[in-house]
């Protein structure tokens, strides 16, 4: 189940000397719940993602538009969303290059 998965990706990113396991198996869940990233990406690819979101948030989707759009329903990118904050910290932890597509794909989910 989800929730069991959650509770794997904790404990092993808490438990301190398995936060890259933590990093792997999140990224297979996330994975499960349609959001696929690539394994090793470059500078290159980071950079791309960061000027679309960047383009995104400073176009047409303005400050007074975000705060008008309906809260998420989408159960499974819900779900999504909450393993991508999960993600986050043990890519911050582990100094992942996934980090700035982690937010990014947060902003745009």
């Amino acid at each position: 189940t989800l929730r069991a998965a959650h509770v794997k990706v904790a404990y092993l990113r808490m438990s301190g000397n398995f936060v890259s396991e933590a990093f792997a198996y999140g990224f297979q869940v996330l994975e499960q719940l349609g959001e696929s990233f690539p394994a090793a990406p470059d500078n290159g690819i980071v950079v791309q993602e960061m000027l679309g979101t960047k383009q995104l948030v400073t176009g047409s989707l303005n400050e007074s538009k975000l705060k008008s759009l309906p809260e998420m329903a989408d159960s499974t990118k819900k779900e999504a969303m909450a393993f991508l904050d999960e993600m986050l910290v043990c890519s911050y932890q582990i100094q992942s290059i996934h980090l700035p597509l982690l937010a990014c794909r947060m902003v745009r989910i």
